[in-house]
């Protein structure tokens, strides 16, 4: 009698904002390269019920892998997270982001906000999350995109659409799929995976990670979408930045602003790194690293301003304009901390007791 296998399973993980067509994807990759297929439906019970899914996999007998479907409230960081863990038992291969084209801008400026639930450790209850902040972790994060229903849209809409895909996720491998629910695999979709590397092997990189870094290789050069790199070593003054971003920035006076990110710093917080994160009309600055903890050997994330801005038409002299006049003024500079501590400051408190 053939012994079960317990060794490392391949997944392939497939995520997405729109159910059909990510579950249609997801059913076909499966087929084609004759794994099991786990649909959204449990994975959606929690962390838990994917990791008894895949350990009776595991001991299953001629299962060669296991594609793994997720609702959208699954965040992204915590299925890689999952899969790529040491005691896993899974090789994660192949990260796949089903975008149907013809609702992924409106997504992306969706001020709809979902239930998120919280991981068991965490106990029980639920975390609320931006719809456009989820998907756009999931496109950040993917190694491969199905683009689908794209050839129902004009030439110049489907260009634009790709455009920002390559600026969102710059080295995620993009597949346009003419019918999702093909049964064989015939667009591309039955070989996830480059050149047999895993995940790990070659993870992904933000778009505005690789601005920053001055690594920015966007697979479809367009026009019709824009990246920005912004540095400025003054911190923000706060109540001119409060003002900036309620009255200019994301209002599209300076161009459509889709994706933002990276990081700041606010005179009121001198020694706090903010994460700037901003998705369509959602924007959050949250505390990300502190001064007074860095090792002797850490480096500071940033020493002002290093932002991201990823988008349409967008107006970059006016976007700089604004943006240094957010900054402190020569006066201001030289006041010093004391002063700045008595700046009008709307942003939500930061807790600074956990670090």
């Amino acid at each position: 009698m053939p012994e079960s296998n317990d060794a490392d399973i391949d997944v392939i993980a497939v995520t997405g904002a729109c159910a059909q067509e990510r579950g249609s994807c997801a059913r076909d990759i499966a087929e084609a390269r004759g794994f099991v297929f786990v649909p959204a439906e449990q994975t959606g019970q929690g962390l838990e019920a994917v990791d008894r899914a895949v350990n009776l996999m595991r001991k299953a007998i001629h299962v060669p892998g296991v594609v793994v479907e997720y609702p959208l409230e699954a965040p992204v960081m915590e299925i890689v997270g999952s899969l790529t863990a040491p005691e896993a038992g899974t090789t994660l291969i192949d990260l796949v982001c089903v975008l149907d084209v013809g609702c992924m801008l409106a997504d992306l400026d969706s001020e709809e906000f979902i239930r998120v639930p919280l991981t068991s450790d965490a106990g029980d209850g639920c975390v609320i999350a931006s719809k456009a902040e989820l998907l756009v972790a999931q496109i950040e994060f993917a190694s491969t995109i199905a683009v689908v229903n794209g050839r129902s849209l004009q030439p110049k809409v489907l260009e634009r659409a790709t455009s920002l895909l390559s600026h969102l996720a710059p080295s995620a491998e993009q597949r346009l799929v003419a019918n999702p629910c093909s049964r064989h695999g015939r667009d591309g979709l039955e070989v996830p995976g480059r050149a047999g590397r895993t995940y790990a092997q070659r993870p992904p990189d933000a778009g505005w990670v690789a601005i920053l870094n001055q690594e920015f290789p966007p697979q479809r050069q367009s026009c019709m979408v824009e990246a920005i790199r912004y540095e400025q070593y003054r911190p923000f003054h706060p109540g001119r930045l409060h003002h900036a971003l309620q009255a200019c920035l994301f209002q599209g006076h300076c161009g459509h602003i889709l994706r933002s990110a990276g990081f700041a710093r606010l005179a009121t917080r001198p020694h706090i790194t903010a994460q700037w994160d901003q998705v369509g009309r959602i924007f959050t600055l949250s505390p990300l690293a502190f001064d007074d903890s860095l090792g002797a050997e850490d480096e500071l994330l940033a020493f002002g301003q290093d932002l991201a801005f990823i988008g349409t038409g967008l107006d970059e002299l006016r976007l700089r304009q604004v943006l240094d006049g957010a900054a402190l003024s020569d006066a201001e500079l030289e006041a010093g901390p004391m002063e700045w501590a008595g700046f009008p400051d709307e942003f939500p408190a930061w807790s600074t007791t956990a670090r």
